[in-house]
């Protein structure tokens, strides 16, 4: 107990509760250690907080920037009821490239039109490469938005033409060109197939990692045949890659396949690729296949993914999975 009087392992003030929003930007300001419940009374900040945030935020050592949008993004992560995202906007145009990374990963799931806005801006301004990645990558989900009809017509035209100047800017680094073309991926029409196979055909090895998986943001199955084909490369990082996203095409049609290559090929992390792309395609068959592995595959690495795909899979079907490690849910399971 400090002489504030909370407890900073669980956050709660002397009557139990969480203290306010104020109380919280106060002791952040002191400097003072904050545990993560603590920071949930920033949760959905209103504008007074905000304004309070935005004038305190110069005034950190950019370590303790840093800090704080971590944890905002660790808390978003295990609780997905909070919203930091107004924070986080703040932060966007941080003179520290690291906290600016941070803070567009805090916009990963917002979907309005003005944040889209900002982002094509900072993607084609941003001074640094590592932040153009990050904001190529978070705007996937601008382009999932706008393949469900979800932006208007403008936006929609500025996001795709953003994103294919920075593919086809041959002077733009390869992680940013290849995040772009991974989250262009997810949008259906002939020119995104095109772009793709362009990028398969004659792009460097980095850009034809990023046509794999743009080929499993797709959601089609024409390329299927293409992604099997992979399993047999030499580079077990294609083999990984072109498992990934053979389960992002959710297919009945890729379980067989993949199967195959979780239980022959050598490389642990293809093995692991392979069983979670299984737990993503949720079928009956993957569910008893990776259930009968449950009990018969024992390397730690191998029973957490095992685990972790089914996992999914009772996510997708509603069903509840009990873990046989665990006392409470009594006699293990039969398999």
């Amino acid at each position: 107990m400090t002489q504030d009087g909370y407890d900073p392992d669980d956050g709660l003030d002397e009557a139990g509760h969480l203290p306010d929003a104020s109380t919280v930007l106060a002791e952040i300001e002191r400097g003072q250690p904050l545990s993560p419940n603590r920071l949930r009374a920033l949760n959905e900040p209103d504008d007074a907080v905000l304004r309070q945030m935005v004038t305190l935020w110069p005034k950190m050592p950019v370590e303790r920037r840093r800090e704080l949008l971590a944890a905002f993004e660790r808390l978003t992560e295990e609780d997905a009821t909070l919203d930091f995202h107004r924070l986080a906007l703040s932060a966007t145009r941080d003179a520290d490239a690291a906290t600016r990374i941070l803070a567009v990963r805090g916009l990963t799931n917002e979907d309005r039109p003005e944040y889209l806005r900002l982002l094509v801006a900072q993607l084609r301004d941003d001074p640094a490469p590592a932040v153009r990645a990050e904001v190529a990558e978070v705007l996937g989900g601008f382009v999932v938005a706008l393949e469900l009809g979800l932006l208007p017509d403008d936006d929609g035209e500025s996001l795709v033409a953003a994103l294919r100047d920075v593919i086809e800017d041959i002077e733009e680094p390869d992680e940013v060109r290849a995040r772009a073309l991974e989250s262009l991926g997810a949008l259906s029409d002939e020119s995104t197939a095109e772009t793709i196979s362009d990028q398969y055909e004659v792009g460097n090895h980095r850009m034809r990692l990023a046509a794999l998986r743009a080929m499993g943001r797709s959601a089609s199955e024409g390329w299927l045949d293409l992604l099997i084909y992979h399993f047999d490369d030499e580079d077990p990082e294609v083999r990984a890659v072109a498992a990934e996203a053979t389960g992002a095409l959710l297919v009945d049609a890729a379980v067989p396949p993949l199967i195959m290559l979780a239980q022959e090929d050598k490389d642990d992390d293809v093995q692991v690729a392979a069983i979670l792309a299984l737990g993503e395609i949720a079928n009956d068959e993957s569910e008893r296949v990776l259930s009968r592995w449950l009990s018969e595959r024992h390397e730690p690495h191998i029973q957490e993914a095992i685990r972790e795909a089914l996992a999914e899979v009772h996510l997708m079907t509603g069903e509840f999975y009990e873990d046989e490690r665990s006392p409470e849910f009594g006699e293990d399971p039969k398999l």
